[in-house]
């Protein structure tokens, strides 16, 4: 298994967190974990797009790199985080999930994914 694979079972291990998908800029999947049957090459295309879009945001407002897009929907919430300037980690929690841990965990891990994808 490698390190990214390890790292990404690890994230839909922690309660609440339903998928994590590393995902290239160009929106193919790099690697995924889910806790059912999600469908990684579905969620890629879409949060590339949406990642992409939420960083054009913080250009033209001149509030610097986007860290840490969080969007909340009825039945979940999505986290994206950049890791690197080539790919981008995605999370699906539960509407339920502890917000503050679910975000806790997608940032203590972003290191760890960037040096795996190195």
């Amino acid at each position: 298994m490698s390190d990214t694979s390890r790292i990404l079972k690890e994230l839909v291990e922690v309660q609440g967190i339903d998928v994590a998908v590393c995902v290239g800029r160009d929106g193919f999947v790099i690697d995924a974990a889910s806790t059912g049957n999600a469908d990684a090459d579905a969620i890629g295309a879409m949060v590339s797009t949406g990642m992409g879009s939420a960083e054009s945001v913080g250009r033209e407002l001149g509030v610097g790199e986007m860290a840490l897009a969080m969007m909340e929907y009825d039945k979940g919430i999505v986290i994206l985080s950049a890791l690197g300037t080539d790919a981008l980690l995605a999370v699906v929690a539960s509407k339920d999930a502890n917000l503050g841990n679910v975000r806790l965990q997608v940032k203590r891990r972003t290191t760890d994914l960037e040096k795996s994808l190195k």
